[in-house]
């Protein structure tokens, strides 16, 4: 049995080396390893890779808003002597909440991580935080460096709402406008601000929240104007007033309605110069032509192009919206917007003599001829204005038209504006013919050509920047791509705001009893009418009877469904609906439910999450963080490294040689999951790298004290093998103390610090654990190897100088 553990042990250990060196070796090294083993490698933090951080504020008024509710209910019931189990259960309401309240930070904390994990980011740090009585998550995530997607896959909220149709206003929905108002303002007056309390209400139906806009006079909603002259000392201002919000119909136009609501405003920062860029191209090319030189500026109403230059040409060939530059002559150049254009019409001028019939469209009660009858007198008329007679005369005398007094004159008039039927024979006609008899739904027309028809030619509406001097077209030309990317700007005046806005207008839906607190589960499935993908939504055993309630409420009617305050689904309820289960539909393909679904499964959050601070970190700064913590830190050991062969000579080297295999299982450790099997790993950061740098120290100072010792023991006289038992002996309890000191200050930081503190205290107790091992084990098992040669018999190697008696004594 010995002799099999003597072999076991070695065997085992060169397994675990060569583990370890292939572990640490680069990943492009390691093509022919197992996959699980390419895999390993370094993760690394925000300020060594870049990427974006987020500080997250967790909002808790609905939590506390139902606490005080439950708790008013159960002092209601108290009062009425109600049956205990009611009061039970509402207590156990208050309980449950209460305890999903203590547990907050960590349940969001899980399903931010859950979202990170969809960005592929998998070295994402989430630290908790608490400012005040504000409870906050830092979200590290390295390598985004798109903070915008980042914001919007980990910072939604998917709350999920059923609500009513309310479209009407009543004095009762004005007095709970005007009452969350008042509460907003009592908020504000404790001690809040309107920062928090606005993001705490943006959710709810009729309320919108501006954190911070700049905005121009122009800009301000009706009602705000009152803060223009005001400063950031002022407060919060209650003001009445509207927004102007665009509707679209069911032509797909857009107008503005104005929506009356009571504004809660403060003035962030007071007016103050900025840059505005001006939208609209005609104001641009008035604003170029009061501050280029030798420019200037017109407007050009309905104008007919006609002529033959280098502009009207331009302008025929350009659509409305576009903006051209166009060469004039050497010393002159023009920008050209095209704002409208009416396309030339054919026209023509014509008479007609119309013979009505009875029953015809329009035709005078007191005609009584036929069809038949009227048909032969128009050709009756036909022929003697053929033989001679005059059309106008014939027209004042037989004509059943408006137009007889007139002689039959309709004057000049275009395509599209007479019947199809008279328009056919009318415009084929060439100047002073006559038709014959032509049948339209007034009647039979005799028609004369007045004009023979032409066609007008195109009317614009255009502005026109003149441009004067050198190189005029190629100033021009930069102008105009300036005005068309909307890069021109003036000086304006601006404020900027924070406004929370409550709408005096219902928005078409009411809130209900259901919510996402009572969903259990989305799946996605097919719709067997329409073949298209729906999700299904599994409700709770209260939530079941909710929506059946809901449903049975609201037969003919519409229920809404919102997901992250979005209006995703919004059908007419046939029947009620039991079973507790309800069907989101609208989604255009599968790959759109499945994203619903997963929104839903993995992203209801308990409370709303609101954004307080971001910060981008570009990737060229922390690769620059990067190299120089690996320069410091390369720099260091190989100084570190030197002064040990200096100072202990043969020792120093084998403390080098310990040393390295410190940094190759540091290396290895950096790599592989905690604890080896699960989904965390150690992200390198700064801190984390002076944790290391300070480990590496502490490394070499175990072994400086175990090297004095065996020093001591050299000097005695003593046997090299001996030396070192005994040296190692005495060391252990002074290396064993400060580790031990240092390895609980380690987890002290790391259980309280924050996420800076904590990565310092990762590295660091892991270094102290794996240099406990270099310095004790590998440093021994290398003395081992010493002791069996020729060379301990060496003092010199060693630093030691002994007295010639004693060493001729002990050999």
């Amino acid at each position: 049995m010995a002799m099999k553990r003597s072999r076991t042990w070695p065997i085992l250990t060169v397994i675990i080396a060569v583990l370890v060196i292939v572990i640490a070796l680069p990943q492009n090294k390691r093509t022919f390893v197992p996959s699980f083993l390419q895999s390993a490698k370094l993760h690394y933090g925000l300020d060594l890779v870049g990427g974006t951080q987020l500080d997250f504020r967790i909002s808790e008024r609905e939590m506390r808003e139902q606490v005080e509710s439950l708790k008013q209910q159960i002092e209601d019931l108290e009062r009425q002597d109600a049956a205990p189990d009611r009061i039970a259960g509402l207590r156990a309401q208050m309980l449950a909440i209460e305890d999903q309240q203590r547990g907050i930070v960590e349940a969001i904390r899980t399903v931010l991580e859950r979202r990170i994990n969809a960005l592929g980011v998998s070295e994402a740090v989430i630290t908790p935080s608490y400012i005040g009585n504000e409870k906050h998550l830092l979200v590290e995530c390295p390598g985004v460096v798109d903070t915008q997607e980042c914001i919007n896959t980990v910072g939604k909220t998917i709350k999920l709402e059923f609500k009513e149709e309310y479209t009407e206003a009543s004095e009762e929905y004005d007095a709970e406008v005007r009452e969350s108002a008042a509460k907003a303002i009592g908020r504000i007056q404790a001690g809040e601000t309107l920062a928090v309390v606005g993001e705490d209400l943006s959710d709810e139906l009729g309320m919108g929240f501006e954190n911070e806009r700049e905005y121009f006079y122009d800009e301000l909603h009706t009602g705000l104007e009152k803060l223009w002259k005001m400063d950031t000392t002022t407060g919060v201002q209650k003001i009445e007033g509207s927004l102007s919000v665009p509707e679209r119909n069911s032509e797909g136009q857009i107008s503005f309605r104005e929506v009356p609501g009571i504004f809660l405003a403060e003035v962030i920062k007071p007016r103050e110069k900025k840059a505005r860029v001006i939208i609209s191209p005609p104001l641009a090319l008035e604003h170029l032509a009061d501050t280029e030189e030798g420019a200037t500026y017109q407007m050009n109403e309905n104008v007919t192009l006609a002529e033959d230059n280098s502009i009207q040409n331009t302008l025929l060939e350009m659509n409305i919206g576009d903006i051209e530059p166009v060469s004039v002559n050497d010393s002159e150049s023009q920008i050209l917007f095209l704002e409208s254009r009416t396309e030339g019409n054919e026209v023509m001028e014509a008479s007609h003599i119309l013979i009505a019939f009875e029953g015809a469209l329009s035709a005078d009660e007191s005609v009584t001829r036929t069809a038949g009858e009227a048909l032969a007198l128009a050709k009756e008329l036909k022929i003697r204005i053929d033989g001679g007679e005059s059309f106008a005369d014939l027209a004042k005398e037989y004509s059943d038209g408006p137009s007889s007094v007139e002689g039959g004159s309709l004057g000049e008039f275009g395509r599209g504006t007479m019947v199809p039927d008279f328009e056919a024979v009318s415009f084929k006609l060439a100047e002073g013919e006559v038709s014959d008899p032509t049948e339209t739904q007034f009647g039979y027309h005799l028609i004369l050509s007045d004009r023979a028809p032409d066609k007008k030619p195109d009317l614009v509406t255009y502005d026109a920047l003149t441009i004067t001097g050198e190189r005029s077209f190629e100033r021009a030309d930069t102008l105009a791509e300036a005005v068309e990317g909307h890069k021109i700007q003036r000086e304006e005046d601006a404020i900027t705001l924070r406004m929370l806005f409550f709408s005096l207008l219902p928005t078409g839906w009411k809130d209900t009893t259901l919510d996402g607190k009572h969903f259990r589960s989305a799946t996605v499935t097919l719709d067997p009418t329409t073949n298209l993908p729906v999700v299904q939504i599994t409700f709770d055993a209260e939530g079941g009877e909710l929506f059946y309630e809901l449903t049975k409420k609201n037969v003919g009617k519409r229920i809404a469904i919102f997901v992250g305050g979005d209006l995703v689904s919004a059908p007419t309820v046939q029947t009620e609906i039991p079973g507790g289960i309800a069907v989101i539909t609208g989604s255009q393909n599968f790959e759109e439910a499945k994203n619903l679904a997963v929104d839903l499964n993995t992203g209801a959050i308990p409370a709303p999450i609101y954004l307080a601070g971001q910060h981008t970190v570009e990737a060229t700064l922390g690769a620059q963080a990067l190299k120089t913590s690996m320069k410091a830190a390369l720099i260091g050991i190989a100084i570190l490294m030197l002064f040990m062969i200096l100072i202990y000579r043969l020792m120093g080297l084998l403390a080098d040689l310990a040393l390295c295999v410190y940094a190759i299982i540091f290396l290895a450790f950096l790599k592989v999951p905690l604890f080896l099997f699960s989904g965390q790993f150690i992200v390198l950061t700064l801190a984390g790298m002076a944790g290391i740098i300070l480990s590496i120290g502490m490394a070499v100072d175990a072994n400086i004290l175990i090297f004095e010792r065996v020093k001591e023991e050299l000097r005695k006289g003593k046997l090299f093998q001996t030396a070192v038992d005994t040296g190692f002996q005495k060391a252990w309890p002074s290396i064993r103390d400060g580790n031990v000191s240092t390895f609980i200050t380690c987890v002290v930081l790391f259980s309280v610090g924050t996420s800076i503190v904590r990565g310092f205290a990762a590295t660091l107790g892991m270094g102290v654990l794996i240099s406990m091992f270099s310095a004790i084990i590998v440093t021994r098992w290398l003395f081992g190897r010493i002791a069996n040669s020729p060379l301990s018999h060496n003092m010199k190697l060693f630093g030691v100088k002994v007295a010639k008696e004693e060493v001729v004594e002990n050999v």
